[in-house]
């Protein structure tokens, strides 16, 4: 697998409104034709809650 990075976006969460962060980690793809992999997916707000994964998924 080729190099990873983690990003960190601030969002509003849509369930309870409260201010939190994604921190999002990917693999960076080794075509710019083809959208970086998501590894992982982590809320701030609430640990176990995926509901917003897929919105980084391409």
């Amino acid at each position: 697998m080729g190099e990873q990075y983690i990003k960190e976006y601030s969002v509003c969460c849509p369930r309870t409104l409260q201010k939190g962060k994604h921190q999002v980690e990917y693999a960076k793809a080794t075509c710019t034709r083809v959208p970086d992999t998501l590894l992982h997916f982590h809320c701030t707000i609430n640990g176990k809650c995926k509901d917003c994964e897929r919105d980084y998924q391409e």
